[in-house]
């Protein structure tokens, strides 16, 4: 039975005691009340109309005496009227008696026998009182009058005697009901006292042992921290669903404190493998800042090399212009050229070869362009490569500039060989006009290297930014991996500190530690 279900019992008993005790006394009030409602309300009218009629008949009797004394007729009439009179009231109050007041039978009895008495009275006295009537011994003895009042007195002495009697009744019922209720009362208050006395004092003794035990327990537990421990939770009331639920929440604080120490241990072990990988990641971000101050600083070779290419090339332009206006000049000595043009057509053989040449050389040099900005791209994750497309646009820019020399070169002899060969100006008039347009094609193909190597020196200009933004980067990199290094560390110790805490604590299957070991971080390798 629970605690609740034990105070509603006991409050029940009392209550149940209280309606008793209420009860009893409201019905012995009530029972109290009846009788003085009786007394007040029959009894004392009772008796009080009993007195009036007494007075009233022994008033009579007076007026009837000095009604016989007197002489004087107007004296005799007002005795006469005064012993009508009192007649009268006696009959009212007799009448009345008879309509109200009657208690019972014994009562109604004596009533009618007073009312009897009475009219024979009344018819005695009503011919002595009337006027010319004569009184005297005889006629007062041959009426009997004297023993009528005896009877009527004595009628009306029982009856009153029998009213007191009645009350004397209701007030030993009085009396009697109030000391029986009063022991009742008594009674019933003192076992009701013992009983919820009893009963109180057996559940406090109940609840203070229990929460005693309870207290002890909590005690226990707070000073060894020893979270095994269990509450007493047999009972079936509140104390042992509160022992429960304290049970249950120590379970829950257990399997979390139990939860916390094996986050803290793989916290720990993140955090060892975090610094371990942080440590490689350190030394890797070294690694690719080097490479890539290598490779800005071949790119600032690079962009000087093809910057010293745009000017050859600017230089190229201007001799093949003046190459043409020499060639224009030999179109006067024709006439000397006729012997030379042998030479101006072998030196144009080869000048076209060397165009050939430098049209793969150009060609060569707009795919190392392409491959150069491919490199470019990847260089933001490596940068490797670089070296050697700087390399090969190295050679192909001196090749380019043999190549340049030995236009040059046979420029020079062509104009020669036009001056030789002027004689022959009409035969060769023709070959000087195609020696021009091939002048004039190399130089515009010269135009279009000087072109593409100018774009390449801006590709280049843009790719040695972007590989000076990843160094920054990359310095960027090395100290967040030192202060991920040092985060690594505190949570290290932190995590440290937490498993501390937790020890301090017995949880259940401690002998189950962790035994997991750290294990090392895998970084995936990468070229560059």
């Amino acid at each position: 039975m629970t605690i609740v279900k034990k105070l509603v019992l006991a409050m029940s008993i009392f209550a149940l005691a209280l309606i008793c005790v209420g009860g009893f006394g409201l019905n012995a009030l009530s029972s109290s009340k009846d009788r003085f409602e009786y007394v007040m309300t029959n009894t004392l009218p009772s008796i009080g109309k009993l007195n009036t009629a007494n007075d009233a008949i022994s008033n009579a009797r007076t007026y009837l005496l000095q009604f016989i004394l007197i002489s004087d007729p107007q004296k005799k009439k007002e005795k006469r009227q005064e012993i009508v009179n009192a007649l009268n009231e006696t009959e009212k109050s007799i009448n009345d008696y008879m309509k109200n007041d009657i208690s019972d039978d014994n009562d109604l009895n004596l009533s009618k026998k007073n009312i009897e008495a009475f009219n024979s009275y009344r018819s005695v006295i009503t011919p002595l009182i009337q006027e010319g009537a004569t009184i005297d011994n005889s006629s007062l003895e041959q009426g009997n009058i004297i023993n009528i009042e005896k009877t009527l007195f004595q009628g009306f002495q029982d009856q009153y005697r029998y009213n007191l009697d009645l009350a004397k009744k209701l007030q030993l019922a009085n009396s009697d009901n109030f000391n029986l209720t009063a022991w009742m009362l008594t009674g019933l208050i003192i076992g009701a006292l013992v009983l919820a006395g009893t009963f109180s004092t057996m559940i406090l003794h109940y609840v203070r042992q229990s929460l005693n035990n309870l207290r002890t327990k909590l005690t226990t537990i707070s000073e060894t921290l020893d979270l095994t421990q269990q509450a007493d939770a047999q009972r079936n009331d509140e104390i042992g669903q509160t022992a429960q639920v304290f049970n249950a929440l120590i379970a829950r604080f257990s399997d979390v404190l139990s939860h916390v120490r094996a986050s803290s241990e793989n916290v720990a072990i993140s955090s060892s493998e975090i610094a371990s990988a942080n440590i490689d990641l350190s030394s890797r971000t070294e690694e690719q800042a080097s490479s890539l101050a290598q490779t800005a600083a071949s790119m600032h070779e690079l962009s000087s090399t093809v910057e010293s290419n745009v000017e050859n090339m600017m230089q190229a332009n201007q001799l093949g212009k003046k190459a043409n206006d020499v060639v224009e000049h030999g179109d006067a000595a024709v006439s000397r050229m006729i012997q030379a043009m042998e030479e101006i057509a072998s030196g144009s053989s080869k000048v076209a070869e060397i165009t050939t040449l430098i049209e793969g050389i150009a060609f060569q040099t707009n795919i190392l362009a392409l491959n150069a900005a491919v490199e470019a791209a990847r260089a933001g994750e490596h940068g490797r490569g670089f070296a050697v497309v700087a390399s090969e646009v190295r050679t192909l820019s001196q090749r380019s500039s043999s190549a340049a020399k030995e236009i040059k070169t046979l420029i020079d002899n062509a104009q020669l060989a036009v001056k030789n060969g002027s004689s022959q100006a009409s035969a060769v008039r023709d070959s000087i006009i195609n020696v021009k347009d091939v002048i004039k094609n190399v130089s515009d193909l010269i135009n279009e290297v000087s072109l593409a190597s100018e774009e390449q020196s801006r590709g280049i200009a843009q790719i040695n930014i972007a590989v000076n933004q990843m160094e920054g980067v990359t310095q960027q990199n090395a100290a967040m991996v030192e202060q991920a290094s040092s985060a690594a560390d505190s949570l290290s110790e932190q995590a440290a500190k937490l498993r501390s805490a937790v020890d301090t604590f017995k949880l259940n299957g401690m002998e189950k530690r962790s035994t997991i070991s750290p294990r090392p971080l895998q970084l995936e390798n990468h070229p560059g």
